[in-house]
């Protein structure tokens, strides 16, 4: 069935001269005698491939060559009303070429009959665009002899032609070059594929502009035979990211009456471009051309809901929902197939199998329900002749339509778990028309809310924090969107999860401050203190806390030092009475230009010069001695502050004094402390305490302290100190959107 279409589609395309007969025999009619009936035929490509002016001729010439001389020139081969030229040779031998569209040419060629040889003539040469000048050039050839009355000529184009196709969704092409092309070619087809010598070659470029290319094909260029190659191709594209790639490939050969497509797959680091091959003459859409390319047999396929083939049957498209299905795959007697490319959640097998002079490979297709936020996603069928790809067949994995920017990233079993510590905003869901979401908290902390915006269809999520959370101690909070129609039907459940961690704070004008300096890891909650261990009882500060608590319980307080770069903290460590701590580098990075949140848990982060600021009148604020003083801040708000000093042993060893400082802000307490900084090796200055300070380079707060027989005072500066001294880190809680209770 498929060859009686095919045999049919070829008759509707004998479109050179409008012929409509189907058979030599009609061409004979009532010609004259020594008259013969000649049928010039182009058989032209697949609907819409070849377009009036590819296939159109307004005037041909025929010449006769005997023994390598021309004996005879046909000039003006009009059809007749039956599309039939006629030829009155003088003698029924020899061969008459068919030129059509190149009068021009032969024009200047100045062809003379007697004088010219067949070597001469098949040397004619001619540019692209002489070739292309009005209507395509064409050549043919007729052996005569004495028996003849009718003849079929099949005419084949002088130059080649060169597409882009870039029909995939999420690439565009900015631009593309095809280097080292001879610009001028033969105008004859010759024995073997070959570029005329002693001529220079040019670059064909294309560049898009303002405006690149995409969702669809574009003809290029017409370029003459090129026998010596390969032909480097170049392409720059844009990837829906808005990322650039470098596309390149190459063509090994470029004939005459063949288009050649260099076809876009695929987007982000998986674009390729691929060169596709289609004879003018025979067509892409014949029967043999499919089996050659590598196509699938749609009848044999076993296809599962919402999967769709292309009408050419190189493109497989795949819903985002579970699929399962069975494709049968034609190709050319010995091929092999190979299965280029990887998608998460979906599984390619094949078997080959051989059926008649096919060979069929059965190719079996699972795929998993895509995820809101994917992107689309290709697996490529390659048929293979030997180490030559001669056709492809595109598995397209359609993305989930819901889109997704923001943290949220759904494993395969539709999950999000942070698997941390999260807040603010997580993500933005944009539905596709007809659909609605509604959220759902498990537990009945209301960590996370939905904001909806439904005449966008957008649906913000938005992780929220509680201050001195009891039950912030690592446990699972969960919560499901859960997606369906507006009428409630076709659900689909997401899972969004985190541990919920959070530190001891006091609110100080605005800011959250932690209570206490961080300690181990900086990034590991289990490290720190958290609410449920905070030893300071309601009703009494962590100020007085400390005068009173053991040795032991004011080293787990003051927490370890740190040095920019090294998550994990400096324990203090001593050789006889020589204290230091272990881990000290002589290098380290910088606090005051690195991300403030590097160096803190997630949801807090290291301060800056404004956090401080607010507990001194100014960059050298002397504190002294006081046991309740009072002062009004650079931003004129009144504090009362209090100074007590204590002495720390450590395993029997006396550290030496130990400052504390308590600042008190509306009734609120902030209490600061540290076991002072390390500045060279084993070489401590124990009551100077430089804080982590972001912004600044350079600068950072410290205390300097002086215990008070010394009488030198206690002063809260911001100053310079190198990069490479230690730290003591005091987080600020990092602003969050949504407090909930």
């Amino acid at each position: 069935m498929n060859k009686i279409k095919n045999i049919g589609w070829i008759c509707s395309l004998l479109v050179l001269f409008f012929c409509s007969c189907s058979s030599d025999d009609n061409i004979q009619g009532t010609l004259p005698a020594g008259t013969v009936g000649v049928r010039l035929m182009a058989v032209g490509m697949a609907e819409g491939e070849t377009s009036d002016a590819e296939s159109r001729v307004n005037e041909v010439q025929g010449f006769r060559f005997e023994e390598g001389l021309l004996e005879e020139i046909f000039d003006r081969l009009n059809p007749d009303a039956d599309g039939i030229c006629h030829l009155q040779p003088l003698q029924m031998r020899g061969t008459v070429y068919f030129l059509a569209n190149a009068a021009d040419i032969i024009r200047k060629a100045s062809l003379q009959a007697g004088k010219t040889t067949l070597d001469e003539f098949l040397n004619l040469q001619a540019t692209a665009e002489e070739l292309t000048a009005s209507d395509i050039v064409m050549t043919g050839r007729v052996e005569l002899n004495r028996e003849m009355t009718t003849a079929t000529v099949t005419m084949k184009r002088s130059v080649s032609r060169i597409d882009l196709d870039s029909s995939f969704e999420g690439v565009k092409v900015n631009s593309l070059k095809i280097k080292s092309i001879i610009p001028s070619g033969f105008v004859n087809e010759q024995v073997e594929v070959h570029s005329p010598t002693g001529t220079g070659t040019v670059d064909l470029a294309k560049d898009f502009g303002e405006t690149p290319f995409g969702n669809g094909k574009e003809t290029l260029f017409y370029v003459c035979e090129q026998g010596s190659g390969p032909y480097n191709v170049e392409l720059m594209i844009t990837t829906a990211d808005g990322a650039w790639h470098r596309l390149k490939t190459s063509l090994p050969v470029i004939k005459r009456n063949t288009i050649y497509t260099l076809k876009v797959y695929g987007n982000g680091a998986d674009a390729r471009v691929e060169v596709m091959t289609d004879d003018w003459e025979n067509g892409a859409s014949s029967e043999s051309g499919q089996v050659l390319k590598g196509l699938i047999d749609q009848a044999a396929s076993e296809l599962s809901e919402g999967v769709e083939i292309n009408e050419r049957g190189d493109s497989v498209f795949v819903p985002y929902l579970e699929s399962n299905f069975h494709l049968a795959l034609m190709a050319e007697e010995g091929t092999r197939l190979v299965i280029d490319g990887k998608v998460e959640g979906v599984n390619v097998t094949s078997q080959v199998t051989t059926r008649s002079l096919q060979q069929v490979a059965q190719v079996d297709v699972s795929s998993i329900r895509k995820m809101p936020g994917s992107v689309q996603e290709y697996i490529y069928l390659d048929v293979y002749k030997g180490d030559v790809c001669t056709g492809r067949v595109v598995l397209v994995f359609r993305p989930n339509p819901i889109k997704l920017t923001g943290k949220l990233r759904f494993s395969g079993d539709a999950v999000c778990d942070f698997n941390g510590y999260v807040d603010g905003e997580l993500g933005v869901l944009t539905l596709p028309k007809g659909k609605k979401l509604t959220a759902e908290i498990v537990g009945t902390a209301p960590w996370m809310k939905v904001e909806a915006d439904e005449a966008a269809g957008s649906y913000r999520i938005i992780a929220g924090w509680k201050p001195n959370d009891p039950e912030a101690d690592g446990r699972i909070q969960e919560a499901h969107l859960l997606v369906t129609d507006t009428d409630g039907g076709h659900p689909e459940t997401y899972t969004i999860k985190r541990q919920n961690w959070g530190l001891p704070v006091v609110n100080v004008n605005g800011t959250w401050w932690c209570k206490y300096n961080l300690r181990g890891n900086v990034k590991n909650f289990a490290d720190q203190i958290l609410v449920k261990d905070d030893p300071v009882a309601e009703g009494t500060t962590v100020f007085d806390y400390l005068k009173t608590c053991t040795d032991e319980e004011l080293l787990k307080a003051m927490g370890d030092q740190y040095q920019a770069g090294n998550l994990d903290g400096l324990k203090l460590a001593h050789e006889a009475d020589t204290f230091y701590y272990k881990g000290y580098q002589g290098t380290s990075g910088n606090f005051g230009t690195m991300d403030p949140t590097e160096m803190a848990p997630n949801g807090y982060q290291i301060p800056n010069y404004d956090n401080y600021r607010f507990f001194t009148w100014n960059n050298n604020s002397n504190l002294g001695y006081d046991t309740w003083g009072v002062f009004n801040n650079n931003l004129g708000q009144r504090l009362n502050f209090s100074v007590a000093e204590r002495t720390l042993t450590v395993d029997g060893v006396e550290y030496g004094t130990v400052g504390l400082y308590d600042f008190v802000y509306n009734g609120t307490h902030w209490a600061i402390f540290g076991l002072g900084h390390q500045w060279g090796d084993k070489s401590i200055s124990k009551m100077m305490v430089l804080f982590a300070t972001y912004g600044n380079a350079n600068n950072t707060w410290l205390i300097e302290g002086y215990p008070k027989s010394n009488g030198s005072g206690n002063w809260f500066k911001y100053a310079n100190h190198n990069a490479q001294k230690t730290r003591t880190i005091r987080c600020v809680k990092t602003p969050v959107e949504y407090i909930y209770e």
